[in-house]
């Protein structure tokens, strides 16, 4: 997979897809914890439990925020998309 030129590596493509997992389980504590408040926690905590899910499968490699965040894992740098 290429992005702005750079072959992202294997490596780079599966710790970003284990951070956006965990991005989404985290969501889940802040509601658990009452830092955050939702009107529906069960089905919330079911949404975000699919998010993380279809992270850790790849279903989220295409978008774009996911290859600028890999980039980013891989390199170290943030790439400005718009001007």
């Amino acid at each position: 997979m290429r992005f702005i030129g750079v072959e992202l590596t294997e490596e780079s493509i599966q710790r970003t897809r284990e951070l956006f997992a965990d991005i989404a389980l985290e969501c889940i504590d802040e509601v658990k914890n009452g830092k955050v408040r939702v009107n529906d926690p069960e089905s919330y905590f079911a949404w975000r439990k699919e998010e993380a899910r279809e992270a850790l499968y790849g279903k989220t490699d295409h978008t774009l925020t996911f290859l600028q965040r890999a980039y980013y894992v891989q390199t170290g740098e943030s790439v400005a998309l718009l001007p």
